[in-house]
């Protein structure tokens, strides 16, 4: 059996927008207010009321009044489904203002309905979100029990629930598209005006005095079950925004937002078992434009901790800008996890892994300032390395750790030979060899033959005879 949960914003239209705590302000569309923020309500604006009407209860000009915005409200629905992502993969935006939520297939994993809910509901309100909550075994049900006060039952079955019959029947007109207006219209003059006295009807005199588009929505709000959908498939790439009502003034303030964004983050890529080795903060400014923050990591992952403590680190150093008052993330280089072997039997906490050392590095000193040893393809030896700041790939090395020591001399040092023996800081033992390179003949051929030597102390060392000059140097030593 489905049991789905409803998550409804009515305010989305101004939630959607960025916050002014400080005045009064209302959302408008074709001249009447839809939506208004506390100080408004508190100045008797209220939904419905015509603009002028609105402008009249507010002295001297104070009243905001906003247009809609469509787009922006739907930007916020799909980053909410983003984010509701982390909880269940079953998903849908409905109505315009409310995300639908499968959960009776993953109650096994939160234990209780109501504890979802809770944990779902104290996230949304700490983002600013006014929500209503719904719960019911057909969408219709969930929705409109995001209407009354009543608590959330396990079962979500609430038909005979009776803030549930209590509900008007002018409620349905809200519904996008519906063509109910009339039969709802004859209803009340029948005396028939809230849903339980609509549900007692017989089913055969609902179609035959409301037709059938009343008498099909009823049947689906009395279904037992209804059909579920194909899971959500999340974007390619994590964007959530937050918008504070205030400007911010210095860097801490913002450490309280980026953590709840991060937290956001982890739930959307632990859900689509993807990492990041790169994320984005825009810090935005109430008038448009942003400030951009770039964070990388030397190694992909999604640990909202590590990435915390590195945008923090980072942020010391950056100057903020005048007008600060709202926070984004985006991550959009996302890509597969990559599972890592661990010593079943070793104590992977008494040492600092080397990503998590680079990275703290790079936050305080800059991405220039650490950088990786890489091998390349490349015949000669000293043309086979090269710094990068990219992390390489451990397979090259070892290739190359079987045939040639890792760490070269900058330059070859001069090996003294005397009597058919060689000398560098002592004796040298001739121990493998020769392997010869041979190399830029068309320019200024060159042929070496490399040894592998021991010295007096027992190091070994890698030198070559240059057979043109029948010079001998050391290039590298070995481990």
């Amino acid at each position: 059996m489905s049991l789905w949960l409803c998550l409804r914003f009515p305010l989305l239209s101004i939630e959607c927008l960025p916050p002014d705590i400080n005045r009064p302000a209302a959302v408008v569309e074709a001249q009447r207010v839809i939506a208004a923020n506390e100080l408004a309500l508190t100045l008797g604006i209220k939904p419905g009321q015509s603009s002028s009407t609105a402008r009249a209860l507010v002295a001297d000009g104070e009243l905001k009044l906003l247009n809609r915005d469509n787009a922006r409200e739907q930007q916020l629905i799909e980053q909410l489904k983003c984010w509701a992502y982390g909880f269940t993969p079953t998903l849908e935006s409905w109505h315009d203002d409310t995300l639908l939520l499968e959960v009776g297939s993953c109650l096994k994993l939160y234990r209780d309905i109501n504890r979802l809910t809770d944990v779902l509901t104290r996230k949304l309100t700490r983002r600013g979100f006014t929500v209503a909550t719904g719960l019911g075994s057909n969408r219709w049900l969930a929705w409109l029990m995001s209407h009354t006060d009543s608590p959330i039952t396990a079962s979500g079955d609430n038909k005979e629930d009776p803030s549930l019959t209590a509900l008007p029947l002018r409620l349905l007109l809200s519904i996008p598209g519906n063509n109910f207006q009339q039969p709802i219209e004859r209803l009340a003059k029948a005396g028939i005006q809230t849903l339980g006295q609509l549900l007692a009807l017989p089913p055969s005199s609902i179609a035959q005095r409301c037709g059938k588009p009343l008498h099909n929505w009823l049947q689906a709000l009395t279904a037992s079950s209804d059909r579920l959908t194909a899971d959500f498939q999340p974007p390619q790439r994590f964007a959530d925004y937050l918008w504070f009502g205030f400007e911010i003034r210095h860097s801490n303030e913002l450490h309280p937002a980026m953590e709840q964004l991060l937290e956001g983050l982890a739930g959307f890529l632990t859900s689509a078992q993807l990492t990041t080795a790169t994320i984005d903060w825009h810090l935005l400014r109430t008038q448009g434009g942003f400030q951009t923050l770039r964070v990388r990591s030397s190694e992909a992952h999604r640990s909202p901790e590590r990435w915390l403590k590195l945008s923090c680190l980072q942020l010391e150093h950056y100057p903020l800008e005048e007008d600060i008052e709202g926070l984004a993330l985006y991550a959009s280089s996302l890509q597969e996890e990559v599972v890592h072997e661990v010593d079943l039997f070793g104590d992977n906490r008494l040492s600092e892994p080397l990503y998590s050392l680079v990275d703290r590095l790079r936050a305080r000193l800059g991405l220039q300032a650490v950088r990786y040893l890489g091998v390349r393809e490349a015949h000669l030896p000293e043309f086979s390395q090269l710094l990068t700041e990219e992390q390489p790939c451990p397979a090259g090395f070892a290739t190359y750790a079987k045939q040639r020591p890792f760490w070269l001399l900058e330059e070859p040092h001069p090996i003294r030979a005397w009597n058919d023996q060689l000398f560098w800081n002592g004796p040298l033992t001739l121990i493998h060899g020769p392997e010869r390179i041979e190399d830029n003949w068309w320019e200024q051929p060159i042929s070496r033959d490399y040894y592998v030597a021991s010295t007096e102390e027992g190091q070994p060392i890698w030198i070559f005879k240059n057979r043109h000059t029948q010079r001998w140097y050391v290039q590298g030593v070995l481990p």
